[in-house]
């Protein structure tokens, strides 16, 4: 049955299954095909003959250019019934070779000890120069930014006013369009009430009651899959950095995940230079189907170098990313597998549900959930339904191997990557669908790391819609006007939303007398703000309300109100 599924190997199947070990498994399969054992520890790979490969290549046919004997040249393979198929390209670039076989594990190890850096530093440049910020200089808006400073600085000096007019006219405009896209989004959302999937219910067959169980109809039919032979294998990819204290926590909700482990490989992306996180995961014993993949320095130490560094190791057909806090629904991945055996081929993501398990810490942490409750589960769906581009999110993601690949994987300067290549997959013509199951992470609590944490993602958001808008022609002709307007709205207009909100705050205060702007504000636009602003207001708690009854919290709606506070360290941020 292992062998129905082209990524799942004989051998692979019985380590994993822990029928054999890794020793005696090769052992036989070197006995079965009558052909030698690979000693590297004796016999390393020699440098020359691996120098002029690519080393991804070899990484991702398992085989690997070991000695040579004579006129021939030994090649060591994972999977010696792949040779067949790698002999024509082996004997043109080598001539005569002979078959030897070692494990994928060593095979990868003497890899990276010989081409580790050069795979490293393609990482970093994964991502064709035209779709990558790393040659995006801010420079370039400097003098744009500073000639609108002057114009402004002129206006003020002129005719202070009017100067003080025309911003105030400039943020009701955005907040009547923002009000607008939320009211519509949140009617989208309605339309199709979601419903709880197999992965949720069969969740909540292996495990406890929640304490807070969501309010939802009873669970369908739980088979999604004829076989588990027929399930495609995943690779997760789960990049870690100075996170030694969690480390055990996370291998044990990935061991519990509900799926086949002879389908399944979890990849741990670890920086070369972190010692407490390999030191921790070297005192655990490991599934054979996890491993530690250290990535080695480079000229920048980011999450999207690491993923593009640990895409060359993965051999699924679907490859996922978690983050080291991840608690995700046990069977999401049976979800994965249903959804994209339901996509069409252009079905190239999928994007899991993100939510907090510690949402009653304190205020911060409570608001944080108020707002990934609305943003999962009312607004983005409202604007998937509208036809937006998705803007992901850094954890529980899927994609299709040959497509991900194809589009050059991360851009490794970005630190919002998982935003920009969710707009690379709409340019591209490629779809991303939101997926209904639930991956629960640690809310952040603290106001400091919660300031420093937005800030990331609001830059983040600046280098997006900077790079993406450097040929605005290119952009509106490959998403098309509809979702121009939408990744105007949700990058631009939410930087602007968050840097302007504390002069709306001044007019709030102004509208209920506590300051007076008589001087230079007419009593219509003071009118017309307190009207889009209680509507604003009405369908923020709307929205909020919404998103909680659906993530099944039971926080107290009086929390709702505080969120204007909580928006302001948004502010802060931008």
């Amino acid at each position: 049955a292992a062998l129905r599924n082209p990524q799942v190997h004989l051998v692979d199947h019985l380590i994993a299954s822990g029928v054999m070990d890794e020793g005696a498994a090769y052992g036989a399969l070197a006995a079965h095909w009558a052909i030698g054992l690979a000693d590297f520890t004796r016999y390393p790979v020699d440098t020359a003959l691996i120098a002029p490969l690519d080393a991804a290549t070899c990484l991702a046919g398992h085989w690997v250019p070991w000695r040579k004997i004579g006129a021939s040249t030994v090649i060591v393979c994972a999977y010696p019934e792949d040779f067949t198929a790698l002999r024509p390209m082996l004997n043109t670039a080598f001539g005569t070779v002979i078959l030897a076989i070692a494990p994928r594990r060593a095979i990868n190890a003497q890899i990276m000890a010989k081409a580790g850096a050069a795979l490293a530093r393609r990482a970093e440049t994964l991502l064709p120069a035209g779709d990558s910020c790393r040659n995006f200089s801010p420079r370039r808006i400097y003098a744009p930014l500073c000639a609108g400073a002057a114009i402004t600085g002129a206006g003020v000096l002129a005719a202070p006013t009017m100067a003080a007019l025309a911003l105030l006219c400039f943020a009701l405009a955005l907040a009547y369009s923002q009000t607008a896209l939320k009211l519509v989004a949140l009617m989208a959302s309605l339309r199709r009430p979601p419903a709880r999937t197999p992965a949720q219910a069969l969740t909540e067959a292996l495990t406890n009651p929640p304490t807070n169980p969501p309010c939802q109809p009873a669970p369908p039919t739980l088979h999604i899959v004829p076989t588990d032979a027929d399930l495609p294998f995943i690779s997760i990819m789960v990049p870690l950095f100075c996170e030694s204290r969690i480390v055990a926590r996370l291998i044990r909700r990935l061991e519990r995940l509900d799926y086949p482990s002879t389908a399944l490989e979890v990849i741990f992306l670890t920086e070369d230079n972190d010692t407490a996180t390999a030191s921790a995961l070297s005192s655990i014993t490991l599934p054979a189907w996890m491993r530690v993949l250290p990535v080695p320095a480079g000229t920048i130490r980011t999450k999207p170098r690491a993923l593009n560094y640990g895409l060359d190791h993965c051999k699924g057909q679907i490859i996922g990313v978690y983050d080291a806090e991840d608690a995700p629904d046990l069977g999401q991945l049976r979800a994965v597998a249903q959804g994209f055996a339901k996509g069409g081929p252009r079905l190239a993501c999928l994007q899991g549900r993100l939510d907090y398990y510690n949402p009653t810490h304190n205020w911060l942490s409570r608001c944080f959930t108020i707002e990934y409750a609305a943003w999962w589960r009312v607004t983005l769906p409202g604007f998937a339904r509208m036809g937006f581009a998705i803007p992901l999110g850094g954890t529980t993601l899927f994609f299709r191997s040959e497509i991900l690949r194809k589009l050059g994987g991360w851009d490794a300067h970005n630190v919002t990557e998982d935003a920009d290549l969710g707009l690379r997959l709409a340019r591209r013509g490629y779809q991303t669908q939101l997926l209904d199951s639930t991956t629960y992470e640690e809310a952040n609590s603290r106001v400091i790391p919660w300031i420093k944490q937005r800030s990331r993602w609001i830059k983040g958001y600046i280098m997006t819609y900077a790079s993406h808008m450097r040929r605005p022609s290119a952009l509106l002709r490959d998403m098309g006007a509809w979702r121009f307007f939408g990744l105007q709205m949700m990058f631009a207009g939410t930087v602007l939303h968050a840097l302007l909100a504390p002069i709306m705050a001044l007019l709030w205060l102004a509208a209920f007398g506590a300051v007076s702007f008589s001087d230079f504000a007419a009593a219509h636009i003071l009118f017309q703000f307190t009207t889009i602003g209680f509507v604003a207001e009405a369908l923020m708690l709307a929205a909020n309300y919404l998103g909680l009854r659906r993530a099944g919290h039971r926080l107290s709606p009086l929390w709702l109100p505080t969120m204007m506070a909580y928006n302001l360290l948004a502010s802060l941020a931008a």
